[in-house]
């Protein structure tokens, strides 16, 4: 499959994912168990009732130890959306973040610290301090030399660009590779 196929592939399957989680597409009904477990809540029998929420906990439990159910908190789910912040494939929608997601809680850009910089023969690579590696992919070039400690912010741009600034000066484009 050449790249100039996937490229445009890729780019169909992204341009189609915002019309799809505003139809509803990728809304999830809660999972079985979570409803078993609220309804419950519509006995009125107090012996009935608790016999039915220890009978559902237990399975919610076992579901959760399986791993068939995961829990998390929102900034565990903040946390992890950061970290994907820079893929320019829908993985975060794969791995379950995104899809119904109000847009002014989507990030928009990021800031870290260099921790590794060189330069390549593609121009310059980045390390930061969360551990993601970036890898520039224009022409442009950075007035000064990126250097370990420097400050970095990390802007998203239009169809899956990113625009690195390292100590305020002028945004460069990169791509994240790791």
């Amino acid at each position: 499959m050449s790249r100039s196929y996937l490229a445009a592939l890729v780019a169909v399957i992204m341009a189609t994912q915002p019309a799809r989680a505003r139809a509803g597409e990728q809304d999830a009904p809660p999972a079985e168990p979570y409803l078993q477990l609220m309804a419950c809540r519509a006995i009125s029998d107090a012996s009935e009732r608790l016999a039915c929420y220890d009978r559902q906990t237990a399975a919610f439990e076992e579901a959760t130890r399986r791993r068939e159910i995961v829990i998390s908190d929102k900034n565990a789910v903040k946390a992890a959306r950061r970290g994907l912040f820079g893929f320019t494939a829908p993985i975060g929608k794969l791995m379950g973040f995104g899809g119904d997601d109000d847009e002014a809680e989507e990030i928009k850009e990021i800031e870290s610290t260099v921790t590794g910089a060189r330069h390549t023969s593609n121009g310059w690579r980045l390390e930061l301090e969360d551990g993601s590696t970036w890898e520039q992919n224009d022409t442009r070039d950075f007035v000064l030399s990126p250097k370990p400690g420097n400050p970095v912010k990390i802007t998203r741009g239009v169809l899956g660009t990113y625009f690195v600034s390292v100590k305020g000066q002028r945004a460069v484009k990169m791509r994240r590779i790791n």
